[in-house]
């Protein structure tokens, strides 16, 4: 992989991070805040649980790409980078453009969720 392909998906790493880390830290203050809300009438409770659950996924998501992009930085320290973790080959520029965070090539990342659909399934 070329030096300016590998420098390029590092600062969009970095640059996802921290739209992410900002959006995190804003839903959180938004869940304190609705938290200490005191609600009167059933349409805004329930207005406002589903709007809780909705953050709530949002935040476990982020915090789920956060870990991922956060690993994929580490690995541009170690020097690893854009390798699978299943097969060791390289992980093609055009998987890495469309997810920089990428933890499989293409064939890899089939393999992985077959196998996670088969252990939801038992």
């Amino acid at each position: 992989m070329r030096h300016e392909d590998l420098l390029s998906l590092k600062y969009v790493l970095e640059e996802r991070l921290q739209y992410l880390e900002t959006m995190s830290w804003n839903l959180n203050q938004s869940l304190q805040d609705m938290n200490v809300l005191r609600l009167n009438e059933n349409a805004d409770i329930i207005s406002t649980q589903s709007q809780l659950r909705f953050d709530n996924s949002v935040l476990e998501r982020n915090q789920r790409e956060i870990k991922e992009i956060q690993a994929s930085l580490v690995k541009f320290e170690e020097g690893v980078y854009g390798i699978c973790e299943m097969c060791e080959d390289e992980i093609g520029i055009e998987r890495l453009q469309a997810k920089p965070h990428a933890r499989f090539c293409i064939n890899c990342r089939e393999i992985y969720e077959k196998k996670e659909i088969q252990k939801e399934r038992t």
